[in-house]
């Protein structure tokens, strides 16, 4: 877990070494002249797939596997967040922008799952994930605790179609086109602890720690809603708060290196602890829209209500041993979404806004 922390701690770094005081003027999310910062904070939520450990016997004599923790779109935690943007000058006609930026979050949830079936029965099942070796009871009640942290770091070039535009759109305005570096982490700490009335049955751990590498492209730019009456240049809520809102939608692909860890121990038998290993690799897409509201407070400084909606195509989800198999790393599609409230600061003497409420 120290890995996220990290990266995170790095970039806020290299952020801080090459800001330079310079005059500013933002340009929707892209710097024209000299160097912004952001620094932000909020919440993510983190959909991550199910965990299904233990079995229960049907009455037909079939193993059927129990879900020990939920896939919930209420799985949340906090987040946090930094980055830095300078400009780089004209390139080929394109004034040119680059970021290095960085978020760290926490996701951590619990669950309770119960099997029970007539005394003495064999009902409920536990299977070792390293040799299959198996034991069965008529109660088990296991309760497993997910701690999860998703970060990631990217450098990123803007390359601007044009002068900043100070006038609203009337739907949507493309401003500039991306192309960004990328790497990426979920590192979860997962237990599971199974009970019988008094009596600890087993203990199950594992790290399920996946790294994305690669690299995105995109567009962004100005986005209203002009089109309405009384929503642009007339008196709209919008214009009376001084709100601008802007759009980036990114896509790329990425290299997702998952490394797995488990150890097993039956609690009531004196046999030695089970340890088991797995690693993969595969080939993953990640697409992000990006939503940004933002309020300007002073020459220098806006506040923006950022949120990133995320789908990840591949993210691990472990097939333990069994009738189907032994342990293995399967995988899965999940959906993220992640809410800030960012401060930006243009760097130096000179304004970062012009005065007209940009």
């Amino acid at each position: 877990m120290l890995r996220s922390s990290t990266v995170v701690a790095a970039t806020l770094l290299g952020a801080a070494v090459l800001a330079q005081p310079a005059s500013a003027q933002d340009f929707t999310t892209t710097t024209f002249s000299g160097t912004t910062i952001w620094v932000g904070g909020g919440v993510q939520f983190l959909s991550l797939p199910d965990i299904n450990f233990t079995y229960k016997r049907s009455a037909n004599g079939s193993l059927q596997r129990q879900t020990n923790s939920h896939n919930d779109w209420l799985d949340f935690g906090g987040a946090t967040g930094g980055g830095l943007e300078t400009a780089l000058g004209y390139w080929g006609g394109f004034r040119v922008s680059g970021s290095v930026k960085g978020f760290w979050s926490n996701v951590e949830d619990d669950h309770t799952t119960k099997c029970q079936g007539a005394p003495g029965s064999a009902r409920c099942v536990i299977i070792d994930p390293n040799d299959a070796s198996g034991a069965v009871g008529s109660y088990l009640r296991t309760r497993t605790e997910r701690d999860a942290d998703y970060w990631g770091a990217s450098a990123e070039l803007k390359f601007a179609t044009g002068a900043p535009k100070e006038v609203k759109p009337e739907i949507y305005r493309n401003d500039y086109f991306i192309a960004g570096f990328d790497v990426r982490g979920i590192d979860q700490d997962n237990r599971l602890n199974g009970v019988q009335g008094p009596l600890d049955v087993f203990t199950y751990q594992e790290t399920l720690d996946t790294t994305y590498t690669g690299g995105y492209i995109g567009f962004g730019g100005e986005y209203s809603f002009g089109f309405i009456p009384g929503i642009k240049n007339v008196g709209g809520f919008y214009d009376r708060l001084g709100l601008r809102t802007f759009v980036n939608a990114t896509a790329g692909l990425y290299n997702a290196e998952t490394d797995y860890t488990g150890r097993f121990d039956y609690r009531f038998f004196p046999t030695p602890t089970s340890n088991v290993s797995r690693s993969d690799d595969d080939l993953a897409f990640i697409g992000t829209v990006s939503l940004e509201t933002r309020k300007q407070i002073g020459d220098r400084t806006s506040l923006s209500l950022w949120t990133d909606y995320e789908y990840i195509s591949s993210v691990p989800k472990m097939k333990y041993a069994g009738p189907d198999g032994p342990t293995r790393i399967d995988d899965e599609a999940v959906f993220a979404t992640r809410t800030m409230l960012r401060l930006n600061i243009g760097l130096g003497s000179q304004q970062l806004y012009n005065g007209q409420g940009y």
